[in-house]
């Protein structure tokens, strides 16, 4: 029988971190550069020996039940390996209130009737997935990116011993638990905004964070001027549908709108 744990998970948890940012692995490069030296056989996993060894690299000597719990920690699939993005995730801490808001924001867009559930099929609909980080460094195509997000919804992608439910459906907390995931390997706030902003049309955002995925339209007023306006919050409206569009346009104010060009304002 192993010795009774004498530190939370949690106080393990930030003791890593302090130890692997005062080795300088902060930051995802950094923490897959101490990664890659803690794989010792190369094969992108670290067994619970390679585990080990790099606790004992960082100074950390724990127990055999604070082991124990450190491994199922990380290792949330249970295969007896900790992936890089095990790792990354299990180290990366909490959503920031900044971070979290954009998330809630994303899901109030697509829980219309705030059932606090929404299906796959609306998800497959709307997600935009050109913003996606692994999208924009060429890892994966659009279409890989929303199978990955489909698959992690069902459940089994969502890390922890938990079983894919395979319901059709999306909770709030699977929702949230999938972007701290992603929110893991994205070292900075503004980028994730700008990520959350694009990928589910929220529109506004300064500077860079600036929603640039909300279509614009060329509108044509009564008195003859011509502007470019944003359609705001367009999530699941189509190009084709003009009427729809006129509609959201005078709902936000253009009340002088006589006709609209799509290609004139994109």
């Amino acid at each position: 029988m192993g010795t009774p744990v004498t530190i939370t998970l949690e106080e393990l948890q930030d003791t890593i971190r302090e130890k692997m940012k005062a080795r300088g692995a902060f930051g995802i490069r950094g923490i897959a550069r101490a990664f890659k030296n803690y794989d010792d056989n190369g094969n992108k996993m670290l067994d619970k020996y390679e585990f080990s060894k790099a606790l004992t690299e960082m100074g950390l000597h724990v127990n055999k039940m604070e082991f124990s719990e450190l491994m199922r920690h990380y290792d949330k699939n249970g295969d007896g390996n900790i992936s890089f993005d095990e790792f990354l995730f299990a180290l990366r801490p909490p959503l920031s209130d900044r971070r979290k808001k954009f998330v809630k924001l994303a899901f109030g867009l697509m829980d219309a009737d705030g059932s606090g559930e929404i299906t796959l099929s609306d998800i497959k609909q709307n997600y935009d997935a050109k913003g996606h980080p692994k999208v924009l460094a060429k890892e994966m195509t659009e279409d890989q990116a929303l199978e990955e997000l489909l698959y992690a919804f069902e459940g089994d992608g969502l890390g922890g011993n938990q079983p894919g439910n395979h319901d059709g459906v999306v909770t709030y907390d699977e929702w949230e638990r999938y972007y701290s995931m992603v929110s893991a390997s994205i070292d900075d706030d503004d980028y994730f905004e700008l990520m959350m902003r694009n990928a589910w049309h929220i529109s506004g955002g300064e500077g860079a964070m600036q929603n640039t995925s909300c279509l614009r339209v060329l509108v044509t007023h009564t008195d003859g001027r011509q502007t470019v306006e944003e359609v705001k919050n367009d999530l699941g409206l189509k190009k084709t549908d003009i009427e729809g569009i006129k509609k959201r346009l005078r709902a936000q104010g253009i009340t002088t709108l006589k006709s609209i060009s799509i290609a004139g304002g994109v």
